[in-house]
Order: C-alpha cells, then structure tokens, then sequence
C-alpha cells in the first residue's frame, strides 16, 4: 500500500465519521475566527479619547501680578473644556479621590492652591516651579494610562508656553529699559578704559624701555661667573703644585740635615783615612820597597838553580836510558823502569820550574820597580790628596750647617704658602658660589622683566580690546534698546514663549492598529490552530507498515490542513483589507509557519500524545511575552533575549512584521530560513519518535505472539 492510499484512507476516514468531520472543520475555522475578529477592528489605540473619564479639580485660588488680578487655574480649565482631548470630568476633590477609588475615572488632574500665586515669583528673586499633580489609575488599563499621561505632558506644555508668553510680555519692557541704562553705563565705562588704554601703553613704553639694560646686567652677571668659575678652577688646578713645594721643601730641609750629619760623618772618616794614608806612605818606604827587591833577588836565584837542577836531571835520565841499551841481557826488573819514568818526570818539571822561574823573577822585578818607582810615590800623593779632601771636607760641613738653617726657613715659609693658597681657595669658593647666586638671580629678574614686558603688551593688547569691545557695547546697547523698544508685539511674544516647533515624519506607519498586532494574531491562529486539529488524528500504527510510511502519512495529513488553515486565513485577511507592503512574501510567510508549527506538533503529540499537546500549550504561551509580541526583543532582560533566539514564534512573528508593515523580503526570506529549520528538525525527530514506537511495538507482538 503506497503513501497516497494511505493518505487518502485517512480522509476518508475523517468524511465517513460526521462527528470527526465537523470537529476538523471547526479546527480548520479557528485561525479563521481567531484572526477574523481581531484583526476586524479598524479603530486605533487614539481613537474616542473623549470617551475616557479623567477628573479635574481647581483648586487655585488666583493671585495679583502687580496690579493686575491673575487666574492660571480658571484659565487651564477653560482650555480643556473647549478642547475633547479627553473625558473632562470637572469635580471637586473629595469627588475625584471617591471616583479614582471606585475606578470611575482613569486619571484625575489637580490644579493646586498656589497655583497661580507661583506664576508671580517667575521673575522674582526666588522663584518657583508650577506644580501640577495627575494621579494615574494604571489598573484599568495600561495602554489608557500611557495615553493619559501624554495627555497630561501635552497640557504641561501648553500651560508652560502660555506661561513663558505672559513672562516674555512683562520682561520685554524691562528689558528695553535696562537696555538704555546699559547704553548710559557702556559710556561711561568706555571712557574710563579709554584712560585705562593709554595707562597700560605708558607702562608698557616704560618696561620695554628698560628690557636692554635688564638684559646687560644678566649677561655681566653671567660673565662674573664665569670668571669666578675659571679663577676657582685655576687655583684647584695649582693647588696640588702647591702642596708639592710645600711637601719638597720640608723634603729638602730633611735632606739637608740628613747631608749635614753625613758630611760630617765624612769628615771623620777622612780624617781617619788621612793617619791611616800617612802609615801607608812609611810603610811602603820602610817595609814594601826593600821586601820587593829581595823578593826579586830571590826569584833569581830560583831560576838559576831551577835551570841547573833540569839539565842534571836530563843528565841522568839519558844516562839510565844508555846503561839500559848497553846492557839489554842485564835482567833489571820492573823498578828500573820506573825509575827511568820517574827520572823522566823530574826532568820534566824541572824543566817547567825553570820556565816558570824566568816569568816569575821577571815579576818579581817589575813588582819591586813598580813598588819602589810607582806605589811609593803614589802613597805620597795619596797622603797629600787625604789632607786636601780633610779641609774641603770641614768647610763642606760648614756649608751643610748654613745650607740646613736656610731649608728650614724655606720650609717654612712654603708651608705658610700653602695654608693661604688653600684659604685663598676657600675664599674664591665663597665668592663663586656668590657669583653663581648673583647670576641666576639676575637671570631670573631677565626672564620676569621679559614677562612682565609680555604682560604689560598683553594687558595694553586687552586694555585696547576693552577699550573697542566698550565701544562697540554702547553702540550694540543703544541698538538693543532701540529694536528691544519695538518687540512687544504678539508675534514676537508667541515666538519667544515657544521658539521650537516639533515637525514629525512617520515610515512604515500602522494604517489600524490592528496591523499592528497582526503578526502575533496570526501566529497564534495558525499554531493554536494545528494544535486543535492534532486531536482528530489518529496516531496509532496500523499493522503491516512500515515507519517511515506511518510518518509520511501522518506528516502529510497534519502538514496538508496546516495548508488549509494558512489558506483560509490568508483569504480572511484579504477579505478584512487588512494593509500589507507584500502579499505574494505573506503567503509564503503564512504557509512556511503553518508547516513550521505542523511538524512542532506532531512531533510533541506522537511523543505523548495529550501530556505532548499540553507541553505544547505550555510552549504557546512561554512564547507569548518574549517573542517581540508586546515588548521589542532589544527591550528583554539578557536572559529572555538569549532565550527568543531559540523560539520560532521569534522569526514567525519577525517574518509578519517584514511583509506587513517593514517592506522587507530580504528578512522575511531570512526568517523563513530559521523557520524551515525549525520544521525539518522537528520532522527528523518526529521520524525519530516514530521508529522508536514500530520497534516498540513489534516487540510487543512478538511477546504476545510467543
């Protein structure tokens, strides 16, 4: 069996029972009724205001305004009676506080005692605000409290333009006389700063005059300075060289008495080396002279002998030499041969003796005329030499002696310089650090000159505006006297008591105010709609069908009334000229919701069936306050905006607003977009739903059937 067979036993099993017939026509004409009496209304919410009953109590007692009696009250009253902005109820208090009570009246206006006595003290010194009290009934109606209270601003108003008007015809006169006592005043002020003027340019000549010497004294200042600076520089620099002659000179006192105690150490010593010199000269006549000759004597005799012992040796060396040739059977033995080899080294050193002694009386020779010829004499004048360096020496230690007294008295006296050049240092300090004082202080009597000669160009620069502005004030005084005089017409008056005009423009404006409140109306027929006509199908699984034919039959049937009812409506509205910027997008608009809203309800009835329409219902009317129904969505607290995003009535009633009154297909096709969505996601959970039931079910009938 396909899909349309089956589609079409389920209508037909609706046409066969009347009952069921009758119950889903009535269904299908609840969008129709729903949408038909409230979008029939063609009045607004400013429409009959008249009828609206609003108290007003006058309680003003009136007052003077100079000589003139004065009665704001009586005459705010009398406004509202020529006018029919409202249901003008004129009572006594005691008959406006029983009426609000018994919610006779909807707003009640109280004009107070002193209500005109307040107008006087506008322009007093003290002055007071006029007080008008309305006491709102809101719990009538909250849309009629917020027209009576614009009814009571629009009278605030009026009564303040009036009063403006009444205070602009009194000032304008005192206006025009202070205007010709101000012209008297600028005159004279006007002369006086004329005088003013030519003070401040004689000051000022004085003070410019002065500038360059001011100037030459800062810079000489500033040249003192430098010299100071440069002088103090220049002494820190020496003062070390300073210190060093005074340090070299003690040195040099204590070099003198230390050269002073070592000549004559010298001295002595000298004289020691001169006794001792005098012993070596006799010495060297007595003694070393005579020993040197016989030392050379005696070396003599040495060489001769030496010589005479060599060649006796050789002698007999060449004798045991013959005696052994001569008899070379004689057995000898080994000493003889030593002998011979002995006798060989005599010979030998004897023969070096000899040599040596030759060399050695040769010396011994010239030691003895070296002595005698050279050292001898050189003792003499060694003697002589001692005895001349004895007397340099004593007057060298003389010179010592004076040369220490003069060190000391130079070292004094540079110590002395030393100690002024450090106070001269001090000194010169003192005088730099006063300099340096002189120099910034003459600076900054530089710089305050060049202020105050800025200052007194300034003041002379404002003395002649105030002069020109004092002029121009009598001049533009005595104009303002002169216009002032002549404004005390009515035009003028009305001009300055209300000198704003309000010009309003209105786009996308509600013919009706029913137009309005059409998108809500409309989605709520068509979901309170479906929901009704979800009670008159079927749910139950027929046997030998399979999931998604029991979903596609279900879906269709519930999808093609929704097609009716959407339908039906659209022609309702047509019929009842409601004003809409784009039929062609309200019909697509009204047949995607109605889907929309189809595919909600069969998946929250095949979930749980009555409790599913009762969550439904619930899901209706969370929906009904924050979905942009009677507040904006930008007008929610945080957490309902959040909330609205997750809510097709959000985008059904979005999507309404953009092809009744908004023009604007581009949102309505971006709010049909979310609302598909919202349809196939449902569709897939319904599918969902409905798997899970067959899968139920068959487990169900395999029991039953085991």
């Amino acid at each position: 069996m396909n899909i349309l067979k089956l589609l079409s036993a389920e209508f037909s099993k609706i046409a066969a029972n009347k009952a069921i017939l009758f119950s889903v026509i009535a269904a299908l004409l609840v969008p129709v009724v729903y949408g038909g009496i409230l979008l029939s209304a063609t009045w607004g919410p400013y429409d009959n205001l008249s009828n609206l009953p609003v108290a007003v109590v006058n309680n003003d007692r009136g007052a003077l305004s100079g000589d003139q009696p004065i009665n704001v009250g009586s005459d705010l009253v009398a406004n509202m009676k020529e006018g029919k902005d409202l249901g003008w109820k004129f009572v006594d208090s005691a008959e406006a506080m029983k009426g609000i009570q018994r919610n006779d009246y909807y707003m009640a206006v109280i004009i107070p005692e002193d209500f005109s006595k307040r107008v006087t003290t506008v322009t007093g010194s003290n002055p007071k605000k006029l007080e008008l009290e309305y006491i709102q009934n809101e719990g009538l109606n909250f849309l009629a409290s917020k027209v009576t209270e614009t009814a009571a601003q629009k009278m605030r108003e009026k009564l303040a333009d009036t009063i403006t008007e009444s205070y602009a015809a009194n000032i304008l006169g005192e206006v025009s006389d202070g205007f010709g006592e101000a012209a008297d005043g600028s005159s004279q002020l006007a002369a006086g700063t004329d005088q003013l003027h030519k003070g401040t340019n004689e000051l000022l000549n004085s003070v410019t005059s002065k500038q360059s010497d001011i100037t030459k004294l800062a810079n000489g200042t500033k040249d003192l300075k430098s010299g100071t600076e440069l002088l103090l520089n220049t002494l820190n620099e020496k003062s070390g060289d300073i210190n060093k002659l005074a340090d070299g000179s003690k040195q040099l006192h204590e070099g003198t008495i230390s050269l002073k105690d070592g000549s004559s150490q010298i001295l002595a010593g000298l004289q020691k080396a001169e006794s001792g010199s005098e012993e070596l000269k006799n010495g060297v006549a007595e003694r070393l002279v005579p020993g040197s000759r016989k030392v050379a004597d005696g070396t003599g005799r040495l060489k001769n002998g030496s010589a005479e012992l060599a060649a006796g040796a050789q002698k007999l060396v060449a004798g045991l030499e013959e005696y052994k040739k001569a008899n070379p059977t004689v057995n000898i033995g080994p000493y003889y041969q030593q002998i011979i080899d002995g006798a060989k080294k005599i010979s030998s050193g004897l023969d070096n003796l000899s040599t040596k002694s030759v060399a050695l009386n040769e010396g011994a020779e010239s030691v003895a005329d070296g002595i005698a010829n050279k050292v001898a004499p050189g003792t003499v004048a060694l003697n002589d030499g001692l005895n001349q360096l004895v007397a340099g020496q004593t007057k060298l230690n003389q010179g010592a002696g004076k040369l220490e007294s003069g060190a000391a008295q130079i070292a004094d006296g540079n110590a002395k310089v030393d100690k002024g050049w450090n106070e001269l240092i001090a000194g010169v300090t003192r005088l730099d650090d006063g300099a340096g004082k002189i120099s910034d202080g003459n600076a900054k009597v530089d710089e305050g000159w060049k202020k105050l000669s800025q200052g007194a160009t300034k003041l002379n620069d404002g003395a002649g505006k105030i002069n020109d502005g004092s002029e121009k004030l009598s001049s533009g005084l005595k104009s303002g006297a002169d216009k002032t005089g002549g404004m005390n017409d009515k035009d003028n008056i009305n001009m300055l008591a209300s000198p704003v005009k309000l010009k309003s423009k209105t786009v996308n404006g509600y013919e009706h105010y029913r137009d309005s409140t059409a998108p809500y109306v409309m989605t709520l027929a068509l979901f309170v709609g479906i929901l009704i006509m979800s009670l008159f199908i079927d749910f139950k699984r027929p046997p030998f069908i399979s999931s998604f034919k029991w979903f596609t039959v279900k879906f269709l049937h519930l999808a093609s009334l929704s097609v009716v009812q959407a339908t039906l409506l659209l022609i309702v509205v047509l019929l009842l000229k409601v004003n809409v910027t784009n039929f062609g997008g309200l019909i697509f608009m009204t047949l995607i919701a109605s889907l929309t809203f189809s595919a909600i309800v069969l998946f929250l009835t095949a979930l749980g069936g009555n409790l599913g329409r009762f969550i439904a219902l619930g899901f209706v009317i969370m929906q009904l306050s924050i979905t942009g129904a009677n507040l904006p969505i930008e007008m929610l607290p945080e957490n309902y905006r959040s909330l609205s995003q997750f809510l097709p009535f959000t985008y059904s009633i979005a999507g309404f607003k953009s092809v009744i009154s908004l023009n604007d297909f581009g949102a309505a096709v971006s709010n049909m977009s979310i609302l598909l969505t919202f349809l196939i996601v449902s569709a897939l959970l319904s599918f969902v739903v409905f798997i899970f039931k067959r899968d139920r079910a068959q487990s169900q009938d395999t029991g039953v059937t085991a």
